[in-house]
Parts: C-alpha cells; sequence; structure tokens
C-alpha cells in the first residue's frame, strides 16, 4: 500500500465530477519516492512523500531525529524500530 513512511500520508478517495456533474469514484496517490536519511549513524531507506523530501533534505542528523519524533504516531515499524532501538 502506499503510505509515506514519514509523515504516514495515504491514498486520498472521492469522485470525479464532470462538467454535467456526473461523478465517478477516483483515488489520489501520494508521490513517493525512495530516500536515505541517517539516523543514529544508520544509514536507511525509506519511502517518503515529497514533502517529506523537501523536508528532510539538507537535514543534519540532529535535524533529521527532530522531526522524526515529531511524528512518531506516523512512523513507518520499520522506522520506528531504527529510531526507538537505542533509547
Amino acid at each position: 500500500m502506499k503510505i509515506c513512511e514519514v509523515f504516514g500520508k495515504k491514498v486520498g478517495h472521492g469522485n470525479l465530477v464532470s462538467h454535467s456533474h456526473r461523478s465517478t469514484k477516483r483515488i489520489w496517490r501520494p508521490n513517493l519516492q525512495v530516500m536515505s536519511i541517517n539516523v543514529d549513524g544508520k544509514e536507511v531507506r525509506v519511502r517518503v512523500c515529497t514533502k517529506a523530501m523537501k523536508t528532510l533534505k539538507g537535514k543534519n542528523p540532529d535535524q533529521v531525529k527532530k522531526i522524526l519524533m515529531e511524528n512518531k504516531n506516523n512512523l513507518s515499524p520499520k522506522l520506528s524500530k531504527v529510531l526507538f532501538s537505542n533509547n
């Protein structure tokens, strides 16, 4: 399933409404990319949305850890395991 491993962004559902107002079901998928981040000296490859990519780009490891801790409720199990294994 397409879920951002940092922010938890998921697939959205709704209707595509035509000019004549006929509704058809459609979905919006998050734009996921593979990115490697440094967490506690470990290089971790994660699938993140482009918004998370822009947020994490150019940050030092302490800032990345702070961002991950702020979003700890939305983290993937893989990322949570790496982040909280040393604590």
